[in-house]
């Protein structure tokens, strides 16, 4: 085995290597389950690895130039066809929708409502919508009113979406759930609409615009696109290549306005067609003290308030209490139905995966919330069907 051979395999093994060494992420991500001690584990016997060529001697297999040229052309087509694989993806999973930037599921209910049903449309964003697409509490809800009312014909219709705000489900409503015909609506938002506050990239475009045009939110793909080079980066060397921003104090939540309105402007459309609407809070788990654990406060990262930092838990916590009082002030101020997520969850953070999406669990309380307001109401007991 020539010499060359064997230090252009060192050089190319010991570039793989670092980069698992140090990116922590990279476990983390594809094995999230793993303990240190494990990885610890994994990486010696990957050391094992530059040991290669002197066990190639010793079983007397030759490795020469020859050999190691076919490696790195067989490598280069293997780059080649990853990197097509990458970008013929990125492309096939960008469907967007040009104002609602995630185009809205396409509902699997019947347009012209059939007589005698009792339809129930759900709004919100991702805590609506639930993990895994159609997961959300509306689900649990139909069970508990059809457990409840047998004789009834009832659908609930699950309308969230993740990232969307109070300005996607009018939008939403507007031009794809109208034609539906609901008779009654339950909608709830505040993060997503709290989130539109901060204004730097990847997500946002300063200035703040009242309309949310300076939030890119999914769209952030489109605007900040991730390369191929910058994918493999990332992958082998995270951690180093990570900008490390700090938690700060932040109290310009500027969308607070904007919110108000779109919340009022969901009212006024419900009181013109003659549709009964439930408004709720948002419940959430943040903490005043700034004391949760990081994995609880992992997404709110990504939010930045300036080049060098996202705010901090407790201002996500002010935020998060201003927006639901928003929603419940608007409520009282119109008469509207409303429901106390936040007192009902509050200091109950085992239903609870990050600061506001929930657990099965916590979706089932949330789920049952409705349901009792519903009940009391009497909204089905009304009609004659």
């Amino acid at each position: 085995m020539s010499p060359l051979t064997v230090i252009l395999y060192e050089i190319f093994y010991t570039i793989i290597y670092l980069g698992l060494l140090f990116s922590k992420s990279t476990f983390l991500k594809y094995f999230p389950d793993l303990s240190i001690i494990t990885r610890i584990l994994l990486l010696i016997i990957l050391f094992s690895g530059f040991f290669i060529p002197y066990y190639l001697k010793l079983l007397r297999i030759r490795l020469t130039v020859t050999h190691y040229v076919s490696i790195v052309a067989f490598l280069c087509l293997m780059y080649m066809l990853s990197s097509w694989c990458y970008y013929s993806t990125e492309l096939r999973e960008r469907k967007f929708h040009s104002f609602l930037q995630i185009p809205p599921f396409e509902q699997k209910v019947e347009v012209a409502k059939p007589a005698g049903v009792f339809r129930i449309l759900c709004l919100g964003g991702s805590t609506t919508e639930g993990p895994a697409g159609r997961k959300g509490y509306a689900d649990p809800l139909k069970e508990m009113l059809s457990t409840k009312y047998p004789r009834k014909r009832i659908e609930v219709i699950n309308a969230g979406r993740f990232f969307y705000s109070t300005q996607h489900s009018i939008i939403q409503y507007l031009f794809y759930l109208k034609d539906l015909n609901p008779d009654l609506i339950i909608v709830f938002h505040g993060i997503n609409d709290l989130i539109t506050s901060f204004t730097m990239p990847p997500f946002s475009s300063s200035p703040f615009r009242e309309d949310y045009g300076h939030f890119y939110g999914a769209l952030a793909n489109v605007r900040y696109p991730k390369t191929f080079e910058e994918f493999l980066a990332g992958f082998f060397y995270a951690d180093l290549l990570a900008f490390e921003v700090k938690p700060a104090s932040f109290s310009d939540f500027k969308s607070q306005n904007s919110f108000r309105r779109n919340v009022e402007t969901i009212i006024e459309i419900t009181k013109c067609e003659g549709i009964h609407l439930i408004l709720a809070n948002q419940a959430h788990c943040f903490s005043e003290r700034n004391d949760s654990e990081p994995s609880f406060l992992a997404f709110p990262k990504y939010y930045l308030i300036d080049s060098e930092h996202y705010a901090d838990e407790k201002s996500w916590y002010e935020g998060m209490e201003l927006f639901n009082r928003t929603t419940e002030e608007t409520a009282i101020k119109f008469s509207i139905p409303f429901v106390d997520q936040a007192v009902a969850f509050r200091g109950r953070k085992e239903l609870f995966r990050d600061g506001v999406h929930m657990t099965p669990e916590g979706t089932e309380l949330l789920a049952r919330l409705f349901f009792e307001r519903i009940v009391q109401l009497k909204l089905l007991e009304e009609i004659g069907y």
